[in-house]
């Protein structure tokens, strides 16, 4: 049997967090699942804004990407048409499959996922667009994980959800 679900079983959303302290937390969290970490973030996570001593370096990217931490995350892949793909990439995954249940499945864990999700709506001046208005941390989240380059799978029992 092949399974082509996705399945957003939890996140990590929270403010002020330091390189540090995200990199910290991101790694309780994973640890609960048993995965090997890589991923991937937003683009500007490896902006050089002079956190390291290393030139190239200080970027929170490449801070949560080093010792101790060694996250393994990539940037995510922005240009042109990105957002575009990435909100297609979303409608494809929850379009029904043969057996009448959506692609993508979001657990009630996603909060800000289930809350912000349905709030998005069309751009008035590009209509395959969200418009700039709504919030979109956690769809840009998901925007990056349904379009980056590597996937993998694994089949593991999630429970308590």
């Amino acid at each position: 049997m092949q399974h082509d679900r996705i399945f957003v079983v939890d996140e990590l959303y929270e403010r002020g967090l330091g390189p540090e302290d995200l990199a910290r937390a991101v790694l309780r969290q994973d640890e609960q699942f048993g995965r090997e970490l890589d991923g991937v973030i937003d683009s500007a996570a490896f902006a050089e804004i002079s956190l390291g001593n290393e030139s190239g370096k200080g970027s929170r990217g490449h801070i949560m990407n080093s010792a101790p931490f060694y996250l393994g995350w990539q940037p995510s892949q922005k240009g042109a048409g990105s957002r575009v793909q990435g909100v297609s990439a979303i409608h494809q995954r929850l379009a029904l499959k043969n057996d009448g249940y959506g692609g993508l499945m979001i657990c009630r864990n996603a909060r800000n996922l289930v809350r912000t999700l349905p709030a998005m709506v069309y751009s008035r001046t590009n209509p395959e667009d969200i418009d700039d208005s709504c919030e979109q941390h956690a769809t840009d989240c998901l925007r990056y994980g349904l379009t980056r380059r590597k996937m993998q799978f694994r089949l593991m029992k999630v429970v308590g959800l």
